[in-house]
């Protein structure tokens, strides 16, 4: 097995979310968004692809279903 770690120190909140599709499909995904980026190289790929800078807050991205999310106990 390969195992990444996909973290940063600070700032990262994990949202449960539900999504229905046009035609009818409803499914459950996980959603990480990294709220400090000004620690990121200015040239990382979300910044272009979003048209942001370092700094602006929530950079979020959905995990496949194959991947897994440890998160602390509240």
């Amino acid at each position: 097995a390969v195992l990444y770690c996909h973290s940063q120190a600070t700032g990262n909140r994990v949202f449960k979310v539900s999504l229905d599709g046009e035609n009818g499909d409803k499914v459950t995904a996980v959603a990480v968004c990294h709220m400090d980026t000004t620690k990121w190289n200015r040239n990382h790929v979300s910044f272009r692809v979003l048209g942001i800078e370092p700094g602006t807050p929530g950079v979020c991205h959905f995990f496949p279903a194959d991947n897994f999310v440890l998160v602390p106990d509240p």
